[in-house]
């Protein structure tokens, strides 16, 4: 795949984009940058050929132990050593994911999210363990999917 990722700043023209989302356009058109002044996430453009085909943005988050039954955060309490055990573990969220109509179906939401898992758990840019997102009811699927793919 042939594109490039910029991170999104002030200066940066996003001329238009449409990925069949009203909020998720607005979102990237309108509101992302001023997400970005209120450190509340960091968004990311990915370009092909100096176009916008898509955008995600990322937060820090946190798994807690409120926010897991007790299956699930046995699962996740075993990925470490007893000595590591903690009553949280340091994640990156995804809020916001939108890939252009015209790039629907070609893998480019797949190849975000190994981005995004290779920018922090492969390359440890702030000692991340696991990525959530947020999540639209009809991308559901789609997440539900990648997790079965790691």
């Amino acid at each position: 795949m042939d594109v490039k990722v910029k991170k999104l700043t002030w200066n940066y023209d996003v001329k238009c984009f449409d990925c069949g989302n009203d909020d998720l356009n607005d979102f990237l058109l309108n509101e992302a940058k001023n997400y970005a002044s209120k450190r509340l996430s960091v968004t990311y453009i990915v370009e092909e050929d100096s176009n916008v085909v898509a955008f995600f943005s990322l937060s820090n988050d946190k798994i807690s132990i409120p926010d897991s039954d007790k299956s699930t955060w046995r699962k996740i309490k075993s990925v470490f050593p007893h000595s590591k055990h903690r009553g949280d573990y340091p994640a990156v969220k995804i809020g916001r994911l939108g890939v252009a109509t015209c790039k629907k179906n070609q893998r480019l939401g797949s190849w975000i999210i190994s981005f995004v898992k290779y920018m922090f758990l492969e390359n440890n840019r702030t000692g991340c363990a696991f990525v959530t997102v947020d999540a639209l009811r009809d991308a559901i699927p789609f997440y539900k999917k990648m997790v079965s793919s790691f």
